[in-house]
């Protein structure tokens, strides 16, 4: 079976069309030129029976009165007669000029031509020789019933000619119906033609990939033609096979999937876990080195110096010492005690400012360091991590105003607007930012640690005799959802 594609096809149903057109449009042209020069035809046949009359006019003029110089004016009519009747009986194709292609016609021309050569033209030629009048009108007398079966020759070609027309004009009007019917027909035609080799399989492949988008795998299309179409939709039935296949072990793969996904969730969940204990246990011995292992240092130092001044007899110099061994014992046990209450709160849902108002509830209970907490705009609601870590750097900056500030006033102030601060200053002894604010100070660094474990900005603002802010500014995602 020959395989034709789409465009031989296409190319084939308008050439098809074309010709046909062609070919009616072509035979309307032949005729309306048959009847264009029928019409010519006509024209002059009707003008060579007014030349015969004319020069039987001019004869009987000149019988009449011979004086008349009449003789140049018949003879130059007489040529012209001839030249029409040539005219006539060959065409002219320039003007256009033709007499139909009938038997009838042309025999009938034919006579005419042999009725003006053989009595016409001579009897005319006798009468204008001859010299005696008498002999003219006897001449001129017989010329008149000759003339008149000549015109009416004339006549019966006129009429055969009017008829042939006639009939022609009715073939134009058959054709030109014909080509309006073959012009709508070759419409409806190529419009049936088109949606049944374009438009319906285009659709059919359209209908069968909405199917598929909603997952209806069962959809075929027919294969109806050997051409590109047909391919598309071998192809989309070919696809729709594997597809199906594919679909039937994707349930159990997705399962398979789904469950090795939970596995390793868990995993993840342990191993963060793992990590978030490793990092609070770090930055609790980082703590506590900074705060235990510096105060066990300076008793170690006490307690030698305790020694030499007993095996001195140094006994108010061993007072002094022993007071000072008393004072580092007792901070190094407020801190220890200040590590276990801070590592051993547990946030839970407490929103931020009720977690920051506790802590500083409880400050102020140990200390006597007055506080005061102001709240402005719209408060996020953070995650329980963020809140906790959020919380230790305020617990870690109201510890170093315990052990440090020798302050008498704290106010902490959370600010929401385009973005959320929270500033803790007081009004203590302050420190040199520059010098002091740096890496080497383990609870700076375990600060900016814990803000950076959610995001946030720390920064700090201090001078001597002057007091401190610590300032941390919150992530914008922070402030997606707020508490109203």
């Amino acid at each position: 079976m020959i395989r034709l594609k789409i465009r031989d096809k296409i190319i084939g149903l308008l050439v098809f069309y074309f010709l046909v057109a062609l070919v009616a449009i072509g035979s309307t042209l032949l005729v309306s030129w048959r009847l264009e020069g029928g019409a010519a035809a006509i024209n002059d046949a009707g003008r060579e029976r007014m030349r015969s009359y004319r020069i039987a006019y001019l004869l009987e003029q000149q019988v009449k009165q011979p004086t008349l110089p009449l003789r140049r004016d018949i003879e130059q009519e007489i040529v012209l007669f001839e030249a029409t009747l040539s005219e006539l009986e060959l065409g002219n194709p320039q003007r256009p000029l033709s007499l139909p292609k009938d038997v009838d016609v042309k025999m009938q021309m034919t006579q005419l031509r042999q009725t003006w050569q053989t009595s016409i033209h001579p009897h005319i030629t006798q009468i204008l020789n001859t010299t005696s009048i008498a002999e003219q009108e006897a001449l001129l007398i017989r010329y008149r019933p000759m003339l008149e079966r000549f015109v009416s020759g004339i006549n019966e070609l006129v009429s055969m000619v009017e008829r042939s027309n006639a009939h022609a004009t009715s073939l134009l009007r058959f054709l030109q119906i014909a080509l309006v019917s073959l012009a709508l027909l070759g419409t409806v035609l190529l419009v049936y033609l088109f949606s049944h080799m374009v438009v319906r399989p285009v659709t059919r492949l359209r209908e069968g990939i909405k199917r598929m988008a909603q997952a209806d795998f069962d959809v075929r299309l027919p294969v109806t033609s050997q051409d590109e179409l047909g391919e598309l939709a071998s192809g989309f039935n070919r696809m729709a096979d594997q597809l199906q296949d594919i679909y039937a072990t994707l349930e159990q793969r997705v399962e398979e999937k789904t469950r090795s996904i939970e596995a390793k969730n868990k995993e993840l969940a342990a191993l963060d876990k793992e990590m978030a204990v490793s990092e609070e246990r770090n930055l609790l011995a980082q703590e506590l080195h900074d705060s235990i292992a510096q105060s066990l240092a300076f008793l170690n130092i006490q307690v030698q110096l305790l020694q030499d001044d007993l095996q001195k007899d140094h006994i108010a110099e061993a007072m002094k010492g022993l007071a000072q061994i008393r004072e580092g014992v007792q901070e190094s046990y407020d801190d220890v005690r200040e590590l276990l209450v801070h590592f051993r709160s547990r946030i839970g849902s407490t929103d931020l400012q009720t977690a920051i108002r506790s802590a500083l509830e409880k400050f102020e209970g140990q200390t006597g360091i007055k506080t005061a907490f102001n709240v402005s705009g719209n408060v996020p609601l953070l995650q329980p991590e963020q809140v906790l870590q959020v919380m230790r750097i305020v617990q870690e900056s109201l510890s170093n105003v315990r052990k440090h500030a020798k302050a008498s006033q704290v106010e902490v102030k959370l600010g929401c607007a385009q973005r959320c601060t929270i500033d803790i200053r007081d009004n203590g002894v302050g420190f040199d930012a520059a010098q002091d604010a740096g890496d080497s100070h383990v609870g700076l660094r375990i600060m900016r640690e814990r803000a950076h474990r959610i995001g946030a900005e720390l920064f700090f603002d201090s001078e001597l005799n002057k007091g401190t802010l610590i300032g941390l500014i919150l992530p914008v995602t922070a402030q997606e959802n707020k508490i109203t």
